[in-house]
């Protein structure tokens, strides 16, 4: 009787193990927002994919005239990290597109504490791009010569409009530009 009862304990205690493993992965992928979380059930709706400083990082579908702003509070909000001159949460979704939401601070550098120095991409000449930047000198030229051309941009993922500025330099490039000052 007494190795019945210290197998069911054993039995017991492994169980309670696993479920406490398997509770915390799930957890742990719900919070990096590996799946596409759906928050509206309207099949005519936009998809928006959320990366960067938000909480829950994936694609939502929101309903046409939706904001940034409402895509924003459907990842959970942003992280403390998020630097809102990076973004413009009045920006109406008018289609399926994706957002970057970059960081204050590097990340990857745990031993500074000073933000991340950036080039506004809506008011930096060519210099000051090319100091804060890893644009090259045409890059930065080509920048300037489209924002004078179309305008202000609206959001930092527009650099990639402009001539000779592709996936590669975003990537390399998206945590050091605002919109703003």
């Amino acid at each position: 009787m007494f190795k019945t009862i210290l197998i069911v304990l054993a039995v017991t205690i492994v169980t309670l193990i696993v479920m406490a493993c398997v509770d915390k992965i799930t957890t742990e992928i719900a919070k990096e927002g590996d799946g596409e979380v759906l928050v509206a059930s309207d099949p005519e709706g936009i998809e928006v994919t959320l990366s960067g400083e938000v909480e829950l990082a994936g694609t939502y579908l929101l309903p046409i005239n939706s904001t940034l702003l409402d895509a924003i509070k459907a990842a959970g909000g942003v992280t403390s990290n998020a630097d809102t001159k990076c973004y413009d949460t009045s920006f109406v979704l008018d289609g399926d597109i994706a957002f970057y939401i970059a960081p204050i601070y590097d990340n990857t550098d745990t031993c500074n504490s000073s933000p991340i120095d950036k080039a506004c991409i809506n008011s930096a000449d060519k210099a000051t791009l090319l100091a804060k930047t890893s644009f090259s000198e045409s890059q930065s030229q080509s920048l300037v010569n489209y924002r004078n051309e179309h305008g202000s941009f609206r959001r930092l993922e527009e650099i990639q409009n402009v001539s000779g500025i592709g996936a590669a330099t975003w990537e390399k490039n998206k945590k050091y530009i605002s919109l703003t000052v």
